[in-house]
């Protein structure tokens, strides 16, 4: 079974305040020790609709965190009936 690794709202936070500084995924990816690939998949995960100043996607840890929650919540076997 695979062993997932969920970003707590802290580092969702930090990944946020590094995106609307201007950093890199690339930079993100180094400077927090994660794969450039989770970095890509957080931020798709909490896009809120909206741009930066510089037109890139505006990123939202409360969004992000918010959806983490409900998939955690739809998780397992539906209930009869439900």
């Amino acid at each position: 079974m695979a062993d997932y690794a969920f970003r707590s709202i802290s580092e969702r936070q930090k990944i946020q305040s590094m995106w609307d500084a201007g950093a890199s995924a690339k930079d993100i990816a180094g400077e927090m020790g994660l794969s450039l690939s989770s970095v890509y998949t957080e931020l798709r995960r909490g896009y809120d609709g909206t741009r930066l100043p510089d037109k890139r996607r505006r990123y939202d840890a409360d969004l992000a965190q918010l959806t983490v929650q409900q998939g955690l919540e739809r998780r397992g076997r539906k209930a009869a009936g439900a």
